[in-house]
């Protein structure tokens, strides 16, 4: 053989070097490092879900607040409750006659 032809190839390889063994455990390590990145998104997942929960529920509270807001508000302003208060806190009371008073101060 030639010096050339000597150059080119590869050393041989040591008896127990471990280079068989590189690439499983590499694999083994994506393996691990994936389930543990999988166990994290779904506890992430599962965290936005209750919390997602939890503000449906307040929704629904303030939903039926809301009703109720609107129900006192009307009955607030209702004709009947208005004239109460103008007659009973006022002292209100309806006119018996109707007097017109001309708009000059009554010359003619």
């Amino acid at each position: 053989m030639s010096a050339a032809t000597q150059s080119r190839r590869l050393p041989p390889r040591k008896p127990g070097a471990g280079s068989g063994l590189m690439a499983p455990l590499f694999l083994a390590s994506l393996a691990i490092v994936s389930a543990v990145f999988v166990v994290q998104v779904k506890h992430g997942n599962r965290a936005l879900i209750n919390e997602q929960a939890q503000l449906r529920q307040q929704h629904d509270q303030l939903e039926v607040e809301w009703s109720q807001l609107q129900l006192e508000e009307a009955a607030h302003s209702s004709h009947a409750r208005i004239e109460q208060i103008a007659r009973e806190q006022l002292k209100m009371i309806e006119p018996r006659e109707t007097v017109m008073v001309p708009a000059n101060g009554g010359a003619r």
